[in-house]
């Protein structure tokens, strides 16, 4: 004959089983300190938690982007400072080679010089980081210029260097990036001519009448050179007011990510001490079933088995 369980008995085992889940569940909260590791555990939290979860990844994104681009603004700010500096010296060799006891052959040696600091220009403008030319604009994958002495300007355009890059911030905003190497180092006006503090032309104007032995020549590119060098100025100011930008970007995104997170834990994560104290009052009710349990089990053996 088979033993009969009688309904308190089956309440019994049915208390103790739920309360056995109920401690793995508060076990599990407790080792992983999330409260919310599935939708049932409290379907209304799910779409909160999901939102937020969407909102730390995408600014996560966003200070990925703001630091990709912090890089390449450091590095555009040194290269244009080693600009400025070129550019300058190509000012002091200028007044040198203008002065009117100067030799043809000081200014044979002058223009080697200057020919060396158009090098480093054009250098300058093919600065890369992480394999990208960053003064190349949109087809950052190659460099824009290279010496060049059979051009009217000492230099061969390779690409355009138009730059629509941008980078947006937490808001939403969006930060141009910088300016491409035409921009920058050869201005030129609507009809093509060169614009007023043009680098290229500058500094090959310069060397052209060092090698001519043009004193008069020398002493008008001094001033094209000085045009050059406040023009380039203003554009390592932009560079700055840029860095300056992104920066101020990353610095509101990692308090968006700050303020994300609280939100999350408010929301997903467990209250560890409540917990604690529910897992030790489960597993005082689990001793309690279990000796209960005890007994109707010796009940049984003893009673249930009478014909």
């Amino acid at each position: 004959m088979s033993p009969i369980t009688s309904g308190a008995t089956q309440a019994y085992l049915a208390g103790l089983t739920s309360n056995q889940q109920q401690m793995q569940k508060t076990e599990a909260q407790l080792s992983s300190g999330i409260r919310v590791q599935q939708p049932s555990d409290d379907p209304a939290a799910i779409e909160e938690i999901l939102t937020i979860q969407n909102q730390i990844g995408q600014n996560q994104q966003v200070q990925t982007n703001l630091g990709t681009v912090g890089a390449q603004l450091s590095s555009a700010d040194s290269a244009l400072q080693t600009a400025v500096q070129a550019v300058e010296s190509a000012i002091s060799l200028g007044a040198q080679g203008a002065n009117s006891t100067a030799t043809a052959d000081e200014r044979s040696d002058l223009a080697q010089q200057v020919s060396g600091l158009l090098q480093t220009l054009v250098d300058v403008s093919s600065t890369q980081v992480n394999g990208d030319y960053i003064f190349s604009g949109d087809l950052a994958a190659q460099p824009s210029y290279q010496v060049d002495p059979s051009q009217p300007d000492g230099v061969q355009q390779l690409i355009p260097t138009t730059s629509t890059v941008q980078v947006v911030d937490s808001t939403g905003t969006a930060i141009p990036v910088r300016e491409g190497a035409q921009q920058i180092f050869d201005a030129r006006n609507p009809d093509g001519s060169a614009a007023a503090g043009n680098v290229f032309v500058a500094v090959n104007s310069l060397l052209t009448a060092l090698r001519n032995n043009d004193q008069a020549g020398v002493a008008s590119s001094v001033d094209l050179l000085n045009s050059a060098d406040t023009y380039l100025n203003q554009q390592l100011a932009s560079c700055g007011a840029t860095e300056n930008r992104v920066t101020a970007a990353t610095d509101l995104a990692q308090k968006f990510q700050t303020q994300e997170q609280g939100d999350l834990s408010q929301v997903r994560d467990a209250d560890i001490p409540t917990l604690a104290a529910n897992l030790t009052q489960e597993q005082i009710q689990q001793q309690a079933s279990m000796s209960v349990e005890s007994t109707l089990l010796q009940s049984r053996n003893l009673f249930s088995y009478l014909a």
